[in-house]
């Protein structure tokens, strides 16, 4: 899915990206809970991600442990 934000401009003259409800509910994120953007390479392509965890894990790492998990018979969270 795609948001499409404009950049505004604070009473103080600093900038900010106001980010739609839709995208708040679909993170499942409210008032006083933390972001991070983080900076990813997907190839040789600059990606800025949003998450709710400071950092994203390696993508090869989530399906080795997912992997991991289902030989061992557990569940993933």
């Amino acid at each position: 899915m795609t948001w499409t934000v404009k950049i505004e401009q604070d009473e103080d003259g600093s900038l900010i990206v106001p980010l739609p409800d839709e995208l708040l509910a679909q993170l499942g994120v409210g008032i006083g809970d933390v972001l991070y953007l983080t900076e990813e390479y997907v190839g040789t392509t600059r990606c800025l991600v949003l998450t709710k965890t400071p950092q994203v894990p390696d993508r090869v790492d989530v399906l080795v442990e997912h992997w991991n998990n289902q030989a061992a018979g557990t569940r993933d969270e």
